[in-house]
C-alpha cells in the first residue's frame, strides 16, 4: 500500500471514531429491600410503609390492667415517681450513656444498643414514661436510667406498674444494684454486692417474666442466682395490659409478686445452701433498662421490627411504719 493511501485510511478511521457519540454511564441504583435500615424506594419510614410492612403508629398506651392500691396497712409511701411531667426528673434519676465500654462493654451481657439521653429514646405520654428502642442506619439505641447517689435505700415494698414491648430480641430489666456498685469497676461489687431483679422480660415470649436474685463472693467461680418464671394472668399478655411488678423486701427476706400474687422468695437459708453469704441487707439503687440482644434472649433482633416500647406508669416505694 502506498504511503499516501495508508495515511488516508488512518485519517478516515480517526475521524470516524471521533465522531461517535460518547456512551452514557449507567447510574448505580441500589437494590431496595425492607431490611437495609434505610428509608428508600416508596417506604414511608425506615424499612416500613410502601411495599414493606406498615409503619408503627407509635406507642399505644394500654387502656386496662391491674392497678395497685395507693396505700398499704403499716406502710408509708417513702419515694415515688408517677411520671406526670414532660421530662425526666433529674433530681431522682440519672442516665447511663453509651455501650458500657471500656470497663463493661455490651453492658456485661453482649447487648447491641447504645444507651442515650435523647428524647427519641426516652419521653413521656399520657402520664407514662416511655423507653423506646430504635434501629437507625444499622445502629440500635435505647435508654437506661438509675437512681445511683440520688435514691439508695434498704427494705420496703416496691410497686412498678408497666406494660412490656412486643418486639422479639429485646430485654426489659427493672432491677436493683448494691449502692457501692459502679460501671467503672463492676467486678468490685458484682455479684458479691447482690442484684435484685424485680422483673425481667424477653420480647420473644409475651407471657413470661422472671424474678431473680444474683449473689456470690466472686465472678465467675462463685456466681449464683435463684430465678423463677411467672406466667401472664387471665389470658392477657404482658405486652397487652398493665401489670404491677413488686417485691416485699425485709431484713433477711425478699418476696416477688405480680399483681399482688407472690411467686418467689429468698432468705439467707437460700444462699447458705450454695455456700454463699446473703448480701441483701444493704442499701441498693434502682435501674430501668430496655436492651436489645444480649446473652439472655434466645432470638436475634430484626431491625425492621423496631421500634419497641417499654411503658411505665409509676414506681412507688413504701416502707414499714
Amino acid at each position: 500500500m502506498k504511503v499516501s493511501n495508508y495515511l488516508l485510511v488512518l485519517f478516515l478511521s480517526i475521524t470516524f471514531y471521533a465522531c461517535q457519540p460518547e456512551k452514557e454511564e449507567v447510574p448505580f441504583i441500589p437494590i431496595v429491600t425492607c431490611s437495609d435500615s434505610i428509608k428508600n424506594g416508596n417506604e414511608t419510614g425506615v424499612d416500613c410503609g410502601g411495599d414493606c410492612n406498615p409503619c408503627s403508629e407509635g406507642v399505644i398506651i394500654p387502656s386496662s390492667g391491674f392497678q395497685a392500691p395507693s396505700s398499704y396497712d403499716n406502710y408509708t409511701l417513702f419515694w415515688s415517681d408517677e411520671f406526670n411531667e414532660n421530662s425526666l426528673n433529674t433530681s431522682k434519676w440519672n442516665y447511663n450513656i453509651g455501650n458500657g465500654c471500656p470497663s463493661l462493654c455490651g453492658w456485661g451481657n453482649s447487648e447491641l444498643q447504645q444507651f442515650t439521653s435523647s428524647n427519641e429514646n426516652l419521653y413521656f405520654k399520657e402520664g407514662n414514661l416511655i423507653i423506646e428502642a430504635k434501629n437507625e442506619a444499622n445502629q440500635y439505641s435505647s435508654s437506661r436510667i438509675n437512681t445511683d447517689n440520688k435514691f439508695e435505700f434498704k427494705y420496703g415494698r416496691i410497686d412498678i406498674r408497666a406494660s412490656m414491648p412486643s418486639v422479639s430480641g429485646i430485654w426489659t430489666a427493672l432491677f436493683l444494684l448494691n449502692k457501692e456498685y459502679t460501671i467503672a469497676d463492676p467486678g468490685a461489687y458484682w455479684p458479691s454486692g447482690g442484684e435484685i431483679d424485680i422483673m425481667e422480660y424477653l420480647g420473644e415470649d409475651h407471657d413470661k417474666i422472671l424474678g431473680t436474685a444474683h449473689y456470690g463472693t466472686d465472678f465467675p467461680n462463685n456466681w449464683h442466682f435463684d430465678s423463677v418464671n411467672y406466667s401472664s394472668q387471665n389470658g392477657a399478655s404482658f405486652n397487652e395490659v398493665y401489670y404491677v411488678f413488686s417485691i416485699i423486701w425485709e431484713e433477711n427476706s425478699i418476696k416477688w409478686l405480680v399483681n399482688n400474687v407472690e411467686y418467689h422468695s429468698i432468705t439467707p437459708a437460700t444462699t447458705a445452701v450454695k455456700g454463699q453469704p446473703y448480701p441483701f441487707n444493704d442499701e441498693f439503687y434502682l435501674i430501668f433498662a430496655l436492651s436489645v440482644g444480649g446473652n439472655l434472649p434466645n432470638t436475634t433482633p430484626v431491625p425492621s421490627d423496631f421500634p419497641a416500647h417499654l411503658i411505665i406508669d409509676y414506681i412507688r416505694v413504701y416502707q414499714e411504719n
